[in-house]
């Protein structure tokens, strides 16, 4: 199999008395789908600002996608990124653009010509539900539907991995199941997706691989049968 993340002992330190990780081990699958949980502040966040080269690690060893973190440098960690997408919890849309340039941005950044990435913008934005929404603005859509256009914006450069911070953390329950569907659907399309939630109704609908932290510690690493 292929592993497209390895955490080796990894721990994360913000100053001598603030450890968020403390020696964390695992590994993913290329084409896997799981989920981070544990209590608020248990270290969901660290390790995907980890992946993510938000944040450096203080200890340990990581591989990402066949790049070794701790090595990246200027000339390397752009090329990283763009093998990787991020939703956050708070959306981040540019509130003085368009829906649909919103999503093209980040082809625009890449080099692409605004045909060709307004062009695919419309493709993702048909791929969340969104279609009718491409001229509207974000404070014109709901919480939901700002969500989805997180998704679309991540997912427009085809990433290898999806990373979702608390992505249903201010949705109810109906359009929760609706988002996890939206996952599901990119997972099965070979993208590895890592979810960050502590919505345990939402793990236990969708009987996926769970890894559980406890003030950093890595405690549980449940794999479901199937």
């Amino acid at each position: 199999m292929n592993r497209i993340i390895q955490f080796n002992r990894v721990s994360k330190s913000y100053g001598k008395h603030n450890k968020a990780l403390h020696d964390v081990s695992f590994d993913v699958e290329s084409g896997e789908m799981l989920f981070l949980t544990g209590h608020s502040g248990a270290g969901k966040t660290s390790i995907l600002k980890l992946i993510m080269c938000m944040e450096d690690i203080s200890y340990g060893q990581a591989a990402v996608n066949g790049f070794a973190l701790r090595q990246l440098n200027n000339h390397s960690l752009p090329k990283y990124r763009q093998t990787i997408g991020m939703i956050f919890q708070d959306h981040q849309l540019l509130e003085n653009r368009t829906i649909i340039d919103n999503i093209a941005l980040s082809l625009w950044l890449r080099g692409h010509s605004k045909h060709d990435a307004l062009k695919q913008a419309r493709v993702v934005l048909n791929q969340v539900g969104l279609s009718d929404k491409a001229n509207f603005y974000p404070n014109e859509l709901s919480s939901g539907q700002q969500q989805r256009v997180g998704i679309a914006r991540a997912i427009i450069a085809k990433p290898d991995i999806l990373l979702a911070d608390e992505p249903t953390g201010n949705l109810d329950p109906d359009l929760s199941l609706e988002l996890m569907e939206l996952f599901l659907q990119i997972n099965q399309q070979g993208t590895t997706v890592i979810i960050a939630t502590h919505d345990l109704f939402l793990i236990k609908r969708l009987r996926k691989r769970v890894l559980v932290l406890d003030s950093g510690r890595l405690i549980d690493d449940y794999r479901p049968d199937t």
